[in-house]
């Protein structure tokens, strides 16, 4: 991890505050390993109601940038601040990512493949379960020329609709000679 420095304009880092913001944005890495570059921007701006101390961090991860900014009348108040708002946003973006790789049903296998073995029998039994995804559907009324022209136009094997006339659920399938089937309830 390495962390960089740049100060403002007519600001001068001190090897006290930059030993200070080092002990503390090290600590980062215990929020998350994957930290590749710090950047510190300090500066200092004097107003009215007294001097303006700015930290601005960026922290990259992995082509991400995570970014807090804070502003005390004290450096290292600012410092002190900035890294919590660090740890909060650090912490968010680790559990956005743990959330983010559980398994989805789009993307997992159709299927779970199970291999056992007998050692008394020497014997491998190999057994492949498919998957069973639920899909909720609204069938819509209509006729059947028109299930059957949706039927075409999604370019499905089946098509499920509410038959406009006598209000039940229904399919409309393509068969492999090219001809169409009808199954309704009765």
């Amino acid at each position: 991890m390495k962390i960089t420095f740049i100060a403002g304009r007519n600001f001068i880092i001190t090897e006290a505050i930059k030993n200070y913001a080092e002990s503390k944005l090290t600590g980062l890495k215990k929020y998350f390993d994957a930290i590749t570059e710090i950047q510190v921007t300090l500066s200092a701006v004097k107003s009215k109601n007294g001097p303006i101390q700015t930290a601005e961090v960026r922290v990259y991860i992995d082509g991400d940038l995570i970014k807090a900014v804070a502003v005390e009348s004290d450096l290292y108040a600012s410092i002190d601040k900035v890294e919590h708002i660090l740890e909060k946003q650090l912490t968010k973006y680790k559990e956005k990512l743990r959330d983010n790789n559980h398994v989805n049903p789009q993307t997992s296998p159709k299927y779970t493949k199970t291999i056992n073995y007998n050692e008394e029998e020497n014997f491998i039994k190999y057994e492949k379960t498919s998957r069973i995804i639920p899909v909720s559907i609204h069938p819509k009324p209509m006729d059947i020329e028109e299930a059957i022209l949706q039927l075409e136009t999604l370019n499905k094997d089946f098509y499920v609709f509410t038959n406009s006339e006598t209000g039940k659920m229904e399919v409309v399938y393509k068969k492999r000679n090219g001809d169409y089937g009808y199954i309704r309830q009765e």
